[in-house]
């Protein structure tokens, strides 16, 4: 999964950007506790910077979610460069298959151009599919439309559901593969590049593509400089320029000032003039043509509210205003304590003590749960060393989950009924996953844990032990897309007779 041809780098300095703003641009982010994976930085088509948290690294492939849809705007354009379709064809023209004889006329009216912009027929933000549809294109036709499509905003990922199917319709092939003699290989991406299949077997190009950071700073590079990458075009110019322009106005839909500049074919507009892919857990590609400047970031912040405006106004407050037009003195010292710190990146782990007496009192007891929020039944957690154990019976078994005190533990995550690379087939074993714990009080023990897999998510967790009464009272949070299903909610029991 190398690199098989790196983009050129050079020290922050050469090209006019401080090393004390990237080293304060990344410590706002760990200051606010934000689970990221990488961050790179490019000026002048050259890597500033390129920092990993722990245990991600430079072939770690990332899950892009919606970033994911710029790359299908992509091959839509060349596809249509090719003369193989035309954004004003109507969507139903590739589905002779699926669509009724009494398709609604504003399903009826949409075209290709009308989901590249997310002006589509459906409800804002609400999907026609979910999880358990067999058939994803189906339930396009057979859902109810609300209004006339290519008129208002409508984000909706099956816009770009549908678009991915055309594409691979009239491609005859996946559309990464499509785009990899095309672009890819020309870049020297990487192989593993790939994509998440819905259940009908095409891929999940609203939320689905897996990349390296590497990969994704080259699609960036491509995009910012029109289509063109060491003197050779090769993405259709004008289609690059139209699908990174303002197509329709998204301040009405949109509440936060990053979402509400515009939208083009499957790139959002940015403020400073900037234009950027978007995806859900800090997943971004901000491009600033004025400034010859990309920043690609990755990571899990599902469930926080607050990470994409933390990281913004880090890049407004610290990096944005510090770029200069002509590089600057080399900062021998700046770097070395900019490439210390991102030498001792890590996933946040819980803030805490790595001991509290009352582990070694609750250390291996047993609990029967009453009948809760959360499907648990029994519950026993046991301590040794810098390593926890919690022990715990559901519907679906006995599950042992492994959390490292003062470090991040890895283990395949206690459940193996999660979908692999296709919705609705699961992977035969459990995600890839670390957890850490502290506790944060004496009798408090929290829990988190990082899943790392081909689909990414979080669950914490508090337990709270009462040895005045023999009681344990357990709360789970998860942020995850279609998996941890019965991980969120409450759940308190008893000590187990005869250990009181």
């Amino acid at each position: 999964m190398s690199d098989r041809k790196p983009l050129p780098t050079s020290s922050p300095e050469q090209l006019g950007i401080p090393s004390d703003a990237i080293a304060r641009f990344i410590e706002r982010l760990r200051e606010k506790r934000l689970a990221m994976h990488s961050v790179m930085v490019l000026r002048h088509g050259a890597v500033a910077a390129e920092a990993y948290w722990r245990p991600y690294h430079a072939e770690s492939l990332n899950r892009l979610y919606s970033c994911s849809k710029s790359f299908v705007s992509v091959a839509i354009g060349c596809l249509a460069a090719e003369g193989k379709l035309a954004l004003t064809d109507r969507v139903v023209k590739f589905f002779p298959d699926k669509a009724p004889a009494d398709l609604h006329a504003y399903v009826a009216v949409a075209t290709i151009r009308d989901l590249l912009m997310m002006a589509t027929p459906h409800l804002f933000a609400k999907t026609t599919y979910g999880r358990e549809d067999p058939d994803w294109a189906d339930t396009y036709f057979r859902t109810p439309p609300t209004h006339l499509p290519g008129k208002i905003f409508s984000y909706d990922t099956t816009a770009t559901v549908m678009l991915t199917i055309i594409a691979e319709r009239v491609a005859g092939v996946p559309f990464l593969d499509y785009l990899r003699p095309r672009l890819f290989a020309p870049m020297g991406c990487s192989e593993g590049i790939t994509c998440i299949q819905s259940p009908c077997g095409y891929s999940w190009g609203g939320s689905g593509v897996l990349a390296t950071t590497r990969d994704f700073a080259k699609f960036a590079l491509v995009c910012m400089n029109g289509g063109r990458h060491e003197g050779r075009q090769l993405l259709p110019e004008a289609y690059i320029r139209e699908a990174t322009s303002r197509q329709i106005d998204s301040s009405v839909a949109e509440a936060d000032i990053e979402h509400a500049q515009g939208y083009g074919y499957q790139f959002w507009r940015t403020t400073h003039n900037g234009f950027a892919c978007f995806g859900m857990g800090s997943q971004y590609a901000i491009c600033l043509p004025d400034q010859d400047f990309i920043l690609v970031t990755t990571g899990d912040t599902q469930g926080s509210t607050t990470a994409g405006a933390h990281l913004f106004n880090a890049l407004w407050d610290e990096l944005y205003p510090a770029l200069a037009k002509q590089p600057l003195p080399e900062n021998g010292p700046a770097r070395e304590r900019l490439q210390g710190l991102m030498d001792g990146l890590e996933l946040p782990m819980p803030v805490g003590a790595r001991q509290s007496p009352v582990a070694a009192r609750v250390n291996g007891a047993c609990y029967r749960m009453t009948p809760g929020e959360l499907p648990i039944s029994r519950l026993r957690v046991a301590f040794e060393g810098d390593l926890g154990t919690l022990e715990y019976d559901t519907p679906t078994g006995r599950h042992l989950l492994r959390f490292g005190f003062g470090r991040q533990h890895a283990q395949k995550f206690p459940e193996s009924n999660y979908a692999g690379i296709r919705i609705g087939t699961p992977k035969p074993e459990g995600y890839d996953c670390y957890s850490s714990a502290a506790w944060v009080d004496e009798n408090s023990l929290a829990i988190t844990t990082y899943l790392t897999d081909l689909h990414i998510g979080n669950l914490r967790i508090n337990i709270v032990f009462d040895e005045a009464n023999g009681s344990v009272t357990v709360m789970m949070n998860k942020a995850a897309e279609w998996f941890l299903d019965g991980y969120t909610g409450f759940v308190s029991g008893s000590l187990e007779r005869g250990q009181a």
